[in-house]
């Protein structure tokens, strides 16, 4: 079975694979523990967290584990949050963002013994100004016995 750290850490290797333009992309932890005045710098980014987990017992000693991961998105455009959300000005919006994170990541199992990945929920986070922040759920299963 992996770690969650490594499933995060794979998941953040495809996203800068496979997704354009992001200038930064990686875990949420560090974001939160640095200083964010220069956020706006780092747009386009992508920042992923594990989110919660579930347990279910197929047979005895073995064990599946569901597990849900956040994917934080943070666009910045200088024509306004309208323009993050939707691009302007030759840069992709927040919705183009959301749509290549689901690209990249539906059903792939980014090179881990986990089950395919799949989308969950869509949802704003807040923005304001030039900023707009939308996070993408997605989910994935593994097994382990006991």
């Amino acid at each position: 079975m992996h770690t969650l750290a490594e499933i995060e850490q794979a998941i953040v290797d495809r996203l800068k694979q496979q997704v354009p333009g992001l200038r930064e992309c990686g875990s949420l932890g560090s974001v939160l523990l640095e200083e964010i005045e220069d956020l706006a710098l780092r747009c386009p980014a992508a920042y992923v967290a594990y989110l919660q987990g579930d347990y279910g017992y197929a047979t005895s000693g073995v064990q599946d584990r569901r597990m849900r991961f956040a994917i934080t998105l943070v666009v910045r455009n200088e024509w306004g949050d309208k323009a993050a959300r939707h691009g302007r000005g030759g840069e992709a919006g927040v919705y183009k963002l959301l749509d290549d994170v689901r690209v990249a990541l539906t059903g792939q199992t980014c090179g881990l013994s986990i089950d395919p990945i799949l989308p969950q929920s869509e949802r704003a986070e807040g923005g304001s100004g030039e900023l707009a922040a939308y996070r993408i759920t997605i989910e994935t299963r593994c097994r382990f016995t006991l």
